[in-house]
């Protein structure tokens, strides 16, 4: 038997309302969609230019860094260092280009400012006019892309106006700082022997806040007022003028410092220093000692030995006709304070000198005002050899075979680099007696390790002064 199929069928009217519901639906979406590729389009527009305002603020961000950067390498602490660093940041701004490498920055030296402080310090920032008057303290640079002219900031927006004319145009802008981080500077601090920079004596010898060059020192067995040792541990963190904590019990912070022979401040001048008296070489003889190739606890890469890490030989020391009675000066006898007999050498004996000439020789005055009290790069003249009768006293030490001074990196009358010789300590000179906490500091030594330092002792000859804009240190980015 055949099986029925029932075939159900829409009434007429359902069928018309359901044709109607999906042409009016159908229509609908032919009515939204321009309204919808408008808002798309407008959204894709003002996407771009808000890209471009971004990568334009990108680009001038780079050209305010180098600019910064290179600017503030050229600081020195002299006037002469700020208008180096003028024409640093003009050649670095140079290379700056925007709007995706098509134009390029044209130099405007108001957007250069200078500071002692990465924050622009109590004067705020400076022009490079202003900064020369203050330029010992000056180690750092703000940049400002604003202040170009013209504004490489400016950027015609396209696709923003539609929304409104008043966002025709979008400014943008980048600011850097940058600085010193560092001063090649060791955060021990003895007491400078006398207040007067520089003096002459009878011979005519140099001699610089009381300590004259080619003598060697117990750094640890000095002071000038008193019969009591005065040596100071310096917190190598704490900027001049500000109190910083006490650091004695966190030598674990400090031995890295004294490792590398550098403080993390820019500046030793600007206000007095965070100091504590007695500088503990019993814990931090061994970093010192990292200059003569004992590595650790320092690491090689931070802390590199000397080219020459030979100790003088006392024992056997054959470079002095007399045999000295120690590597330094002997230390005068009381009432006298803690001097040696290289400042009062009335009696001396031809062996009390200690070591003398492995590192530096002595200097006649007259160099030192003929150079304006500004050493040359290749140094004052000296004196020779055969004037040590003149300078020790008649019949008193003289040199055995004197050809070259023994420590010269490449013997003869060459010279250490800089950045080798970590055997010359910078060690900072304070004015004495000293205030409860802070120290000020008159100017910065360069002591030359003869041997080893012990848990007691650092024997180290006098070579010198040096300046901040002369020992430098390294540059970075603040902001």
């Amino acid at each position: 038997m055949p099986t029925e199929t029932t075939k159900h069928v829409l009434p007429s009217s359902r069928r018309r309302a359901c044709f109607r519901r999906k042409g009016s639906e159908d229509g609908a979406i032919a009515v939204m969609t321009p309204f919808i590729l408008i808002v798309m389009f407008a959204m894709f527009g003002m996407a771009l230019d808000l890209s471009r305002s971004y990568n334009r603020k990108a680009e001038l961000q780079i050209a305010a860094d180098t600019t910064a950067l290179a600017a503030a390498a050229a600081l020195d602490g002299t006037p002469a260092g700020i208008d180096r660093a003028v024409t640093a940041a003009q050649s670095a701004a140079g290379y700056a280009t925007f709007a995706y490498d098509t134009q390029n920055v044209t130099w405007s030296e108001a957007a250069l400012k200078f500071g002692t402080s990465a924050d622009g310090g109590p004067d705020s920032w400076l022009d490079a006019t202003a900064a020369k008057a203050k330029a010992s303290q000056i180690f750092f640079t703000r940049i400002d892309t604003s202040a170009l002219v013209p504004n490489p900031g400016k950027i015609q927006n396209i696709f923003i106006p539609v929304v409104s004319p008043d966002l025709a145009q979008t400014t943008v802008a980048s600011t850097a700082v940058a600085g010193r981080d560092s001063l090649n500077a060791l955060p021990l601090a003895i007491c400078a022997n006398s207040t007067t920079p520089a003096a002459a004596r009878s011979s005519g010898e140099l001699v610089e806040y009381g300590f004259r060059r080619g003598v060697s020192y117990d750094l640890m067995h000095l002071n000038p007022g008193g019969r009591s040792p005065e040596n100071f541990l310096v917190n190598p963190i704490a900027p001049p003028g500000t109190v910083g904590t006490p650091m004695k019990n966190r030598l674990d912070v400090v031995g890295p410092f004294v490792c590398t022979g550098k403080m993390a401040i820019p500046t030793l001048q600007g206000g007095d220093i965070t100091i504590e008296p007695g500088f503990p070489i019993e814990s931090l003889y061994v970093q010192l000692n990292s200059r003569f190739g004992s590595v650790a606890p320092c690491t090689s890469s931070t802390a590199p030995a000397d080219p020459v890490v030979k100790n003088f030989d006392l024992a056997n020391a054959s470079w002095m006709k007399f045999k000295p009675d120690n590597i330094s000066a002997n230390a005068l006898a009381a009432p006298d304070p803690l001097l040696t007999v290289a400042e009062k050498p009335s009696g001396a004996a031809a062996t009390s000198y200690g070591i003398l000439w492995t590192y530096a020789k002595a200097v006649p005055y007259s160099a030192y005002v003929a150079n304006g009290g500004v050493e040359p790069p290749i140094g004052y003249s000296t004196y020779n050899d055969t004037d040590w009768g003149l300078l020790y006293n008649p019949g008193l030490p003289q040199p055995q075979s004197y050809m070259s001074t023994p420590y010269q990196a490449a013997g003869g009358s060459a010279t250490y680099r800089r950045s080798r010789n970590t055997r010359v300590l910078h060690v900072p000179l304070l004015h004495c007696p000293i205030n409860a906490g802070t120290g000020a500091v008159v100017g910065i030594a360069k002591f030359f390790m003869m041997i080893p330092a012990s848990p007691s002792a650092l024997y180290a000859e006098f070579a010198g002064m040096d300046t901040e804009s002369a020992l430098g240190g390294n540059v970075r980015l603040y902001r």
